[in-house]
Order: C-alpha cells, then sequence, then structure tokens
C-alpha cells in the first residue's frame, strides 16, 4: 500500500469508525456545540468544539437537527455558537430552538449569534423586495423564491436588531451582550469582539467587504445563562 493510499484509508477509518456521538460528547471536561458543520479554518480549531449537522456525522460533528431536543441533561455544555444559521430557520421555531440551548448550558455559559444584519448597504441592495421595499428574498442566501415563497433551504427572515432582540426576550436568557448591529436608526454600532469564544467570519475584522467604511455586516450577539 502506497503512502497515499494509507492517508485515504486512515482517513476513512476515523470519519466511518470514529464519528462523534452525544455519548462521547458527554465525556469531555469541555463541551462548545457549533451549529453546522465547523469549517475548515484554523480559528475552528479550538477545544471542545464539536458541529452538529443534518447532513453527516463524523469525527467531529454529529448528525442532529438543531430544532430537535438534545439528548443531553441540563447544565452540562460550556458554551455554543450558531454562525449563519438561524436564518435558514423559520422565526417562530426559534424561541424553542434558543430554550432548549439554555436548558443545557451551564449557568454562566453562553449561546453566541451571529447572523446577516440587513441593514447592511450590500445585503439590503442585492436582496428583492416587495412593493413596500420589504425584503423577501435574498439571492446570495441559497434556495430559490417562487410565488412568494422562500424555498430550498434559503433565507426565511431578514434580520434586523429588533428582531433578534425580539428572539432574545421572547427566550429563557435574560443578559444580552450585542457587539456588532445596526441600531433602529441605521447607526452603525460596533464593540470590540472576543473571537476566542467563538470566531465569527463576517464582521469587518475578518470580511473585507465591511472594511471600507469599517462597519457591521452581521449581528454578533451573546445571550448568557
Amino acid at each position: 500500500m502506497n503512502k497515499l493510499s494509507q492517508i485515504i484509508s486512515k482517513l476513512r477509518y476515523i470519519n466511518v469508525f470514529n464519528k462523534l456521538t452525544f455519548e462521547k460528547l458527554r465525556k469531555r471536561d469541555f463541551i462548545f456545540l457549533y451549529a453546522g458543520d465547523i469549517p475548515f479554518r484554523k480559528e475552528y480549531k479550538v477545544k471542545g468544539l464539536a458541529g452538529l449537522s443534518i447532513k453527516r456525522a463524523n469525527y467531529q460533528t454529529i448528525l442532529h437537527d438543531i430544532c430537535k431536543p438534545y439528548p443531553l441533561p441540563d447544565n452540562c455544555i460550556d458554551a455554543y455558537q450558531s454562525e449563519d444559521v438561524f436564518e435558514h430557520i423559520e422565526y417562530d421555531k426559534l424561541p424553542s430552538v434558543l430554550n432548549e440551548i439554555y436548558r443545557i448550558l451551564k449557568p454562566g455559559g453562553y449561546l453566541r449569534i451571529s447572523v446577516p444584519d440587513y441593514r447592511f448597504d450590500i445585503y439590503s441592495t442585492r436582496s428583492v423586495k416587495d412593493k413596500y421595499g420589504h425584503i423577501v428574498f435574498d439571492p446570495d442566501g441559497g434556495g430559490f423564491f417562487e410565488n412568494g415563497v422562500v424555498g430550498g433551504g434559503g433565507h426565511l427572515w431578514f434580520p434586523i436588531y429588533e428582531t433578534v432582540l425580539e428572539l432574545a426576550q421572547k427566550s429563557h436568557f435574560k443578559q444580552y451582550n450585542f457587539y456588532h448591529y445596526y441600531d433602529e436608526d441605521g447607526n452603525p454600532v460596533l464593540k470590540d469582539i472576543d473571537y476566542k469564544k467563538g470566531f465569527v467570519q463576517r464582521t469587518p475584522d475578518n470580511d473585507e467587504r465591511a472594511t471600507n467604511p469599517r462597519r457591521p455586516m452581521s449581528i454578533v450577539v451573546d445571550l448568557v445563562k
């Protein structure tokens, strides 16, 4: 067996026979859940990080739909991150999603949320609007728009500060730390983000689209238990 074949064989073993499960996860001394597939970037190589995917399971990802309950006890995980995921879930379903995350977080644990801010000029300009000027579809968000309905995994709602704040207020979380957003008057708010608590790709620190001038492109907030 040549070297390449050995590497391929080893990777297959890791992915097929060493899949991460909730049972294995509970044995960790630090648990950091990530909604979706973990990006292949060095910034995501952090202690305890485990992905939650509706498509696959492997050595670092558990097959799980985050809209469903977790087979985990109360107060058992340290942190949770949802990066560019919640906009793909129906808005009315999200309070229960947040409350289930609240349940499994330890006291003092946090949920880091980042979603696209549709007051960001690039997102607003590229989006399709109805006759009243309301955004109804973002073609760069995936999916399709047909007969007035978004399908195929596209953005089902279009976050702004007020709608994200309302979600937080409908949940069991009582402490919210907003870092990046545009306020109700469209004024940009930028506070320092500690990326050690969860890297966020779509910010002016990490995405050149929002650097000139420096301005928010995502709503970034930590909800603390």
